[in-house]
């Protein structure tokens, strides 16, 4: 089995725990607040991590550039847009928007990084593709009301901020795919795109109108969601992708790491007490088969 495919899996698994704790507090601060104090969790907890464990910390000077680029993408302009995404249209009908991000990656990775798609991959990716639309369009029971199905209209705007948020976080991926692939460590390489992308929230704050009035910290139990969603979403979900870039394919790393729509269905069934429609196990299956065609 391909270590790559196993670390995507593990990198999907990271972001579905990281959706559980991501809502409340995105609807709560605004998507621009949520990811000022998501970033600082993320960097206490890599920074931790790097100490503990005692990797190297050191990054080529000639890495910092693509580095740059992948922040600027796939974080600053990729998770603003995620979580704007979030506020409008629940979480549910956020990540089938965000799971095109595998299409649109795999389509640059050939034209940029010039990676081949052969038959079973494109079938592998159709397959995959399609079971996370239909997990997540499908997910939801007639009888089941939760505020995660909530709409804000117009639905074209939320539908708009969701695809640009799934092409920002492919060219964040295609940017970072040279510096894996020539060995820089996954958790330095982590916090430092962590790092700038908290450098250039923060440096917004002044220019807040909606938080000059409001405290700074939030209370304990939306700091606690947010610290999880930043060690889920921007810790170990980021630093797992990173390590699979390092070997694995664009398109076989993304579309693996893009099933959490699915992965996360058993979760609202222990959450509502309901099981998802039979649209969405359908789903599911062909994840399923999409996950052995490119892992087998």
């Amino acid at each position: 089995m391909d270590v790559s495919a196993v670390l995507a899996l593990g990198a999907a698994l990271s972001w579905t725990m990281a959706a559980l704790f991501s809502h409340r507090p995105a609807t709560a601060f605004g998507s621009l607040h949520f990811n000022r104090l998501r970033m600082i969790a993320a960097l206490v907890i890599m920074g931790t991590m790097l100490v503990l464990s005692g990797r190297p910390w050191q990054i080529p000077v000639e890495f910092w550039g693509s580095i740059l680029l992948s922040s600027l993408t796939g974080i600053v302009l990729g998770d603003f847009l995620l979580f704007a995404t979030m506020r409008r249209m629940g979480p549910r009908r956020t990540n089938v928007l965000f799971a095109t991000n595998a299409v649109f990656a795999a389509l640059l990775g050939w034209v940029i990084l010039g990676e081949g798609i052969g038959p079973m991959t494109l079938l592998a990716v159709l397959c995959g593709f399609t079971g996370v639309v239909l997990a997540v369009i499908y997910g939801k029971r007639r009888d089941m009301a939760h505020q995660w199905e909530v709409i804000k209209p117009p639905l074209w705007i939320g539908v708009g901020l969701g695809l640009l948020a799934a092409v920002c976080q492919a060219f964040g991926v295609i940017f970072i795919r040279p510096v894996m692939a020539a060995g820089v460590d996954p958790v330095a390489a982590t916090l430092a795109r962590v790092g700038v992308a908290a450098a250039v929230f923060w440096l917004t704050f002044p220019f807040d109108p909606n938080r000059r009035t409001l405290p700074l910290l939030p209370s304990r139990d939306l700091v606690l969601l947010t610290s999880l969603n930043g060690l889920f979403g921007l810790g170990v979900g980021a630093a797992l992708l990173l390590a699979a870039l390092e070997t694995g394919s664009v398109a076989t790393v993304t579309i693996l790491s893009s099933t959490s729509p699915v992965l996360i269905l058993p979760f609202i069934w222990a959450r509502t007490g309901l099981p998802p429609a039979a649209g969405a196990w359908f789903g599911a299956v062909l994840v399923v088969v999409c996950t052995a065609l490119l892992v087998l």
